[in-house]
């Protein structure tokens, strides 16, 4: 049975319910979810898949909680790791950097050796009315 990670960083609780519908669409898999305050370097070791969540703040910001694993993010852990990568975002008032924290994690976790899958996966708005692009992407990644 495939072992995912799930880690996310969220404010409003938006990325938090991405994460657990995801892990709801991954009923084939060993998931667990876990906020990134309280991440260990062995939930991604541990792993046959990453995936990073983060919702996108400011002007093309990371979510808060996010920073300081970001900055720690680093090739001793994610080199050969296969990740994806998810985010909400608001397309309509910030459209330029929209999902930019999706962009990002990818990109520092490429450059760290991981094996990044697709393009992420970029949430606009109410969770709710993006149920199946959700599930589309979970099921992607099984």
């Amino acid at each position: 049975m495939k072992k995912v990670s799930i880690i996310f960083g969220s404010t409003t609780g938006n990325t938090e319910k991405v994460a657990d519908l995801i892990k709801g669409y991954m009923s084939d898999c060993n998931v667990s979810v876990s906020n990134v305050t309280d991440a260990k370097d062995e939930m991604v070791k541990e792993a046959d898949l990453v995936l990073f969540g983060a919702s996108t703040w400011g002007y093309g910001e990371l979510q808060d909680d996010f920073i300081p694993y970001y900055e720690n993010m680093n090739s001793e852990l994610l080199s050969g790791k296969d990740v994806a990568v998810f985010g909400c975002g608001d397309e309509a008032g910030f459209a330029d950097v929209f999902c930019e924290a999706v962009k990002l994690i990818a990109e520092k976790a490429s450059d760290c050796g991981a094996n990044v899958l697709g393009d992420g996966l970029k949430v606009d708005g109410d969770v709710d009315d993006n149920i199946e692009q959700i599930e589309a992407f979970a099921k992607s990644l099984i």
